[in-house]
């Protein structure tokens, strides 16, 4: 079962994409989910998060502008734990980058589908193990 409280944040330029990644994330359990769509948001709602975001998923061409390192961004940013990158950057499919403090940055060539989030999902939200109940029978004598 998904943990239901994390905090995602999406960011794409296309209304359209925005939707339906956040109806993917809803499907997978996720509701706490912020669509944003701007690079100049992103970093609005990162300056002022006063609890950090378990999940950016977000569109590369809109860094494309940007003055800085996306990757330093991403691996260093202390409001946002694990980041999705999608569209625009020369990578094969899913290529998980490990980072310090154990966040995963992964990269996708296209728009990411229902089995990349599930991917991802399982990898930043692990399922839990339900502990299995031990029965004991009595002897009724």
């Amino acid at each position: 079962m998904p943990t239901p409280y994390l905090r995602i944040l999406v960011v794409d330029d296309q209304p359209a994409q925005r939707l339906s990644i956040e109806k993917m994330l809803n499907q997978q359990g996720y509701h706490r989910i912020a669509p944003v769509e701007t690079f100049a948001e992103l970093l609005a709602m990162v300056e002022n998060a006063v609890e950090p975001f378990d999940l950016l998923v977000i569109n590369s061409a809109l860094g494309v502008d940007v003055t800085f390192s996306l990757d330093d961004f991403f691996m260093n940013c202390p409001a946002v734990r694990h980041t999705l990158v999608y569209d625009g950057l020369p990578v094969d499919n899913l290529v998980t980058v490990p980072a310090p403090g154990s966040k995963v940055i992964s990269k996708l060539t296209r728009t990411p589908d229902e089995r990349a989030i599930r991917s991802l999902m399982r990898t930043i939200d692990p399922p839990k193990v339900q502990p299995t109940r031990s029965i004991r029978l009595r002897r009724v004598l």
